[in-house]
C-alpha cells in the first residue's frame, strides 16, 4: 500500500510537471507568434488586408459600384454609399453612418448636383466642411474634384460654378491637411487628347465603363499612397 501511494505521488508529481511544461510552452509559443506579429505590423508598408475605406457619393458613385469594388478589393475592405441627384447636405446622414464603422480612408465625390441645381456655395463647402470632420479619425481624407466640362445649354453658367467648387474643394484640402483626387483634371486631359480610348463619361457628367475604371485607378493609386 505504501509502494502504491509513493507510485502515485510520482506520477502525480511527473505528469503535473510535463503540464506546467506543455502550457508553458505554448504561452511561450503564443508570446513568440504575437511579438512576430507585431514587428511584421510595424514594417510592413502601405496599405494592407484590413484598410477599412469608406465612400461616399452621388449617382457617379452609385453607379460605379461594381466596379470600384472590382479594382479596390480585396487589398481594402470598402463600403459605399451613393445616391443619385444628392447634394452634399443631402448625404451627410449617410457619411455620418459610415463614420461609424471608424474607416482608415475616406474617398469623398460630390458637389457635382450642388452645382446643376446652382444650390449657394458657401451652403454646399459648410456640408462639406461638416462632412470632413465626421471622419476626422481617418487616416486619409481624398476630395474628389468635379467635372468641369459640363454640358447644359440651358444653363451656361454651371462650368463656372464646377470651376468655383473645384477651387472650394482644394482650398478645404489645403486647409485640413487633405488629398486630392483630381477626376476634372483627368477627364480635361482625356479630352484634350481627343479620348483615344473612348470618352470618360456619357453625358459630359455620368462615366462610361471607362470611365469607371479610370476613376477607380485613380481612387486605388490615391489610397496605395496613405501613409
Amino acid at each position: 500500500t505504501a509502494g502504491a501511494v509513493l507510485l502515485a505521488v510520482v506520477l502525480v508529481v511527473v505528469l503535473g510537471g510535463l503540464a506546467v511544461r506543455r502550457v508553458s510552452d505554448r504561452w511561450d509559443d503564443r508570446r513568440d507568434a504575437l511579438s512576430a506579429g507585431a514587428v511584421a505590423d510595424e514594417v510592413a508598408p502601405g496599405p494592407g488586408q484590413t484598410d477599412d475605406v469608406a465612400i461616399v457619393g452621388d449617382s457617379i458613385t452609385e453607379m460605379s459600384d461594381a466596379t470600384f469594388r472590382a479594382v479596390l478589393d480585396p487589398s481594402f475592405h470598402v463600403r459605399i454609399r451613393g445616391r443619385g441627384g444628392y447634394r452634399v447636405e443631402e448625404m451627410e446622414p449617410y457619411a455620418i453612418e459610415l463614420a461609424t464603422s471608424n474607416p482608415e480612408q475616406v474617398v469623398i465625390n460630390l458637389g457635382t448636383n450642388d452645382v446643376l441645381k446652382n444650390w449657394p456655395v458657401d451652403k454646399s463647402v459648410a456640408a462639406l466642411n461638416r462632412m470632413v470632420k465626421q471622419f476626422a479619425g481617418a487616416r486619409c481624407i481624398h476630395l474628389v474634384t468635379i467635372g468641369q466640362s459640363i454640358e447644359n445649354a440651358a444653363d451656361p453658367g454651371v462650368r463656372a460654378r464646377a470651376i468655383v467648387f473645384n477651387f472650394a474643394i482644394r482650398n478645404i484640402a489645403t486647409t485640413d491637411h487633405l488629398n486630392v483626387i483630381d477626376w476634372a483634371g483627368a477627364v480635361a486631359a482625356d479630352l484634350k487628347a481627343g479620348s483615344p480610348r473612348g470618352p470618360l463619361t456619357t453625358d459630359s457628367i455620368h462615366p462610361t465603363a471607362t470611365g469607371q475604371t479610370e476613376l477607380a485607378q485613380l481612387y486605388r493609386a490615391a489610397l496605395d499612397d496613405c501613409t
